[in-house]
């Protein structure tokens, strides 16, 4: 292992180690407002710096939302300009990742005319990074102009089309879109592992990504076939088509259950466990699985490259976190309840 490598795998285990904790989550879920959830954060060495200026008492929820959005990505950009490894190639793919989240979110606010508050929570320090121009497409008058923003990028080839034929039939397949947005997304990073690494690392970190492809399957799975009713012969086509340890015997199994106790059973059985009581919510028992072998990879691999993804998905996972305690705030949910929802 080189000393490079060595460098960023310290370097992540560090910024890991400042982590929120239980005890954390538990302060923040009991404030009474968002005033009172950005004094803590500025408390917190993770956030402290992002949040050094902000004050927590004229701050609104969009702004605080922001701010530590922004301090997730100067992490993942600090990376970018200490690594010298293969693992600095994965930072396009954290940036596309977050690309797609707001071309779904653009092309809905386009289609229902709420362009205005799209542009108002875009995230301006994405608009660096990006390779399309994400305030144009959010201020499309319609979906035939936002298809024409993408011409030329890699996702034009994944919806255009899409986009085009919801003007003809006056319904956007927001769910399509995002399986296609998804699927080339995945296909590309795998591509690239497959080319650019080898031997253990590459199998480590093909093994991240179908895991995380497997666990979004499930939840898609549970959607599709207990919420919208899909019939059972359509939901293959609405999955992610890169799959581990999901067989088709298995997704049929899955599709079966309506519950998150029977799933998060025939999950365990194909090595998917979860170290604490399964909790109700499908989604969140997919994402407490990831984060248990997302922090065991972390300690153990020795490979910078899968050490630096799995803190990125660590790091999501803890932001979304904060996002649900905001929420959860907002709407006057009590503590222990905001904390079932979290991802722990």
């Amino acid at each position: 292992m080189s000393f490079s490598s060595n460098s960023v795998i310290a370097k992540a285990r560090a910024v890991f180690g400042r982590s929120l904790t239980a005890e954390d989550y538990a302060r923040l879920s009991s404030k009474e407002s968002v005033a009172d959830v950005c004094a803590e954060l500025k408390r917190l060495p993770r956030y402290e710096k992002a949040l050094a200026s902000a004050n927590p008492q004229t701050i609104y929820r969009g702004q605080l939302e922001g701010l530590l959005r922004r301090a997730v990505f100067d992490i993942f950009e600090s990376f970018r300009k200490f690594d010298f490894t293969e693992s600095k190639g994965f930072f396009k793919y954290i940036v596309m990742r977050l690309e797609i989240e707001q071309i779904l979110l653009a092309i809905q606010s386009v289609a229902g005319g709420a362009s205005d508050a799209y542009i108002a929570a875009l995230p301006m320090f994405l608009t660096d990074f990006a390779q399309i121009d994400l305030m144009a497409l959010g201020r499309s008058r319609n979906l035939v102009e936002a298809s024409e923003m993408l011409r030329g990028s890699v996702y034009s080839k994944a919806i255009g089309e899409l986009l085009v034929s919801a003007v003809e039939t006056g319904k956007l397949d927001i769910g399509e879109c995002e399986r296609r947005l998804y699927t080339q997304y995945y296909m590309r990073m795998l591509k690239a592992v497959d080319s650019e690494y080898k031997g253990s690392e590459q199998k480590e970190l093909r093994r991240l990504i179908l895991r995380s492809i497997d666990m979004e399957n499930v939840v898609t799975l549970y959607r599709y076939s207990r919420i919208f009713k899909t019939d059972s012969e359509e939901l293959p086509e609405k999955l992610i088509h890169f799959k581990y340890r999901l067989s088709e015997e298995v997704i049929e199994r899955l599709a079966g259950y309506g519950d998150a106790g029977k799933i998060a059973a025939e999950l365990s059985k194909l090595g998917y466990r979860l170290d604490s009581e399964p909790p109700k919510d499908v989604e969140l028992l997919t994402e407490r699985i990831s984060l248990d072998f997302l922090k065991k990879t972390l300690r153990l691999s020795r490979s910078s490259s899968v050490v630096y993804f799995a803190l990125t998905e660590c790091l999501e996972i803890e932001l979304k976190n904060i996002i649900t305690i905001i929420e959860g705030i907002r709407y006057g949910l009590e503590g222990a309840a905001i904390l079932d929802m979290l991802v722990t």
